[in-house]
This record gives C-alpha cells, sequence and structure tokens, in this order.
C-alpha cells in the first residue's frame, strides 16, 4: 500500500477505505479468449507489479467488504487523498521510476463502478492533501 484515506468516495453518506496499491500484475480474465493484448499489457514495472486504486468499505472488527479494486493504471498512483464533495485526488508517477517525484496531479470522480477523470495538471510533488478551501495542495 502506498496511500491511503478514509473517506465517502461513493457519495453514499459512509465512509469507505481508499487505497492506492501495488501488486503482481494480472491481465484481464477476458484476455484469454482474445488474440490481441490488452490495454493493460504494458501497466507493470520491472519486478512485475503494478499500480491500483481500491475502494473498501470497513466492516467492523478488522473486516472489509471489497466495493471495487480497478485494473493495472497507465500513470501508477505516488499518492492520494480525498477531497471535499468526493473528488479523488492523485499523484501520477511512472513504472519506469515509482519511487521519484509524482509528475501529473489528477482529479477523479465516482460513477458507481470506478472514476472518471475530470482532470489531469502537471506537477512535480510526492505529498497531496485538501488546503484550506478544499482544493488540492501539493508538495
Amino acid at each position: 500500500m502506498r496511500s491511503s484515506v478514509l473517506a465517502d468516495v461513493t457519495g453514499d453518506g459512509a465512509p469507505e477505505c481508499v487505497l492506492a496499491v501495488w501488486r503482481p500484475w494480472r491481465d484481464w480474465r477476458t484476455a484469454r479468449w482474445s488474440a490481441h493484448p490488452t490495454p493493460i499489457q504494458g501497466n507493470r514495472d520491472a519486478r512485475g507489479y503494478s499500480s491500483h486504486v481500491a475502494v473498501l468499505r470497513p466492516l467492523g472488527g478488522g473486516r472489509y467488504r471489497e466495493v471495487w479494486v480497478g485494473s493495472a493504471l497507465f500513470q501508477p498512483l505516488a499518492a492520494l487523498t480525498v477531497l471535499p464533495g468526493g473528488t479523488l485526488a492523485t499523484l501520477e508517477t511512472t513504472y519506469a521510476a515509482p519511487g521519484a517525484p509524482a509528475r501529473a496531479l489528477s482529479l477523479w470522480h465516482w460513477t458507481g463502478f470506478g472514476f472518471r477523470l475530470d482532470r489531469r495538471a502537471l506537477t512535480v510533488a510526492r505529498e497531496v492533501q485538501p488546503d484550506a478551501q478544499g482544493r488540492p495542495a501539493v508538495r
């Protein structure tokens, strides 16, 4: 796990655990029925790990229910937070240098099944948090 936040990212009034995780790369299950490579084929680092966003519902007693876990991201995440109103703010790095400072700040909204990209801006940063006005602040 690279980054985590407890916030209502789905807009249902209950907080979720939103995680930036790295795990061994796996292709889509549907890839076995296609002769063509999937779009996520190159979304992994030299060790074979890929970056994902996971949304988990806390159940209490140290238990969680998976709400959603995304496919291997095209741009891996260095950090994430949730802004007021449920906007997911992420810092994106590269698979070639995942430990380097992020190269972009991206803002996402929950669609009911996954996230939709609203905006991406180039930046150099290692951390992202909401500022006093609820906007993303990077350092």
